[in-house]
């Protein structure tokens, strides 16, 4: 008879066992299905993306292909800057060395030279006033 009590009571705790299972697979079940659920959503929000995200890289790579060459052209014309820079630093010390010839050498007399233009200029006009202002004296 114990032994028809243990072979019960082994029954009993296996059926126990086996519905607190059952419940707990149908009590999990909804769960399941709302992760299949979130998962599929999950796909489609991340193929949705997918072509954005490759369509936002294409057009960084198309900027940065944009900025390597405007770069290139500024290093480029860079060289040109430095040249014509250089050239008119040049130019500078050239006019430079020039007005201090001008200034040392020629100054003096081209003050004296205009000196002597703007003297014949006011003699010449007062000499002509003088005359014409005879002349139209006399006639009147």
């Amino acid at each position: 008879m114990r032994e028809d009590l243990a072979v019960i009571i082994i029954v009993v705790a296996i059926s126990f066992i086996a519905v607190v299972i059952s419940v707990t697979v149908f009590a999990l079940f909804p769960l399941v299905r709302q992760v299949q659920q979130l998962l599929s959503r999950l796909d489609q929000f991340l193929q949705s993306t997918e072509g954005d995200v490759r369509l936002t890289l294409g057009e960084i790579r198309e900027a940065a292909r944009n900025l390597n060459e405007i770069s290139t052209g500024v290093l480029k014309n860079m060289d040109k800057v430095s040249n014509t820079a250089d050239a008119l630093e040049g130019f500078g010390e050239t006019l430079r060395n020039t007005s201090d010839i001008i200034r040392t050498g020629l100054h003096p007399r081209l003050l004296s030279f205009g000196a002597l233009m703007v003297g014949l200029k006011t003699g010449s006009w007062s000499l002509l006033r003088r005359i014409f202002l005879r002349t139209f004296v006399k006639r009147r």
